[in-house]
């Protein structure tokens, strides 16, 4: 497994670099994500290493070639799962190596940080999505791949609307509900979403374990 994830990285290598420097140049130097959590840049490099990775198996059959080699099912759909984990690393490295590099230069007190619950809700949010996106991957194989990132997008915000809609039946603020959880009186709260997010990534590697093992390669 510890190979798939070298693998990994030797086809990103070139998008790492490419993200470091989108991170870098309009995160910090032109400042188009000013006054949003560091975390946003470090989700949005996340996303963009996992699913290029994914996609880029795909595109070059590197699923079907895999499938052939002596390696077993669970450790490909598990290697998957632990790219999740590598990238989001990676990429929240990447992010605070940038804070560090233009607190050199510009006043420390006016730069963004990551904040415990917005961390927390960046994981949950990209957990959540990866808990939907891979059972279909390994489900469809090259068939959606080029596309599914956008449909479980639309999906999951189609969800959030509903949500939403339903909040507002309801009467429940939904500006001031959001603040709360953002604040430090709700930590309990940003926890217990963090571990259910857990549960359903790992209730999603069974599914895709099991779709994947019972699959026509």
């Amino acid at each position: 497994m510890l190979q798939l994830l070298i693998k990994d990285i030797r086809i990103q290598k070139k998008f790492i670099l490419l993200g470091f420097v989108f991170i870098g140049v309009f995160f910090f130097i032109l400042g188009a994500f000013e006054g949003m959590p560091l975390t946003v840049p470090a989700a949005i490099l996340s996303h963009f290493l996992i699913v290029v990775a994914s996609k880029s198996d795909e595109k070059n059959n590197n699923g079907r070639m895999l499938a052939s080699f002596p390696l077993r099912r669970i450790d490909i759909v598990t290697a998957k799962y632990a790219g999740v984990v590598m990238f989001i690393s990676l990429s929240f490295l990447l992010t605070l190596l940038w804070r560090g590099l233009a607190g050199l230069v510009l006043p420390v007190q006016e730069m963004p940080w990551f904040s415990l619950q917005s961390v927390i809700l960046t994981l949950a949010v990209l957990l959540v999505f990866y808990a939907i996106y891979f059972p279909l991957f390994f489900a469809t194989g090259p068939r959606l791949v080029q596309v599914l990132d956008l449909i479980v997008i639309m999906s999951v915000g189609g969800a959030l609307v509903i949500a939403i809609r339903v909040m507002e039946w309801l009467d429940i603020p939904v500006g001031n509900f959001l603040h709360n959880w953002l604040t430090s009186d709700y930590l309990t709260g940003m926890f217990w979403l963090l571990g259910a997010s857990l549960l359903l990534i790992i209730l999603s590697w069974c599914v895709s374990l099991f779709v994947y093992t019972n699959r026509s390669v």
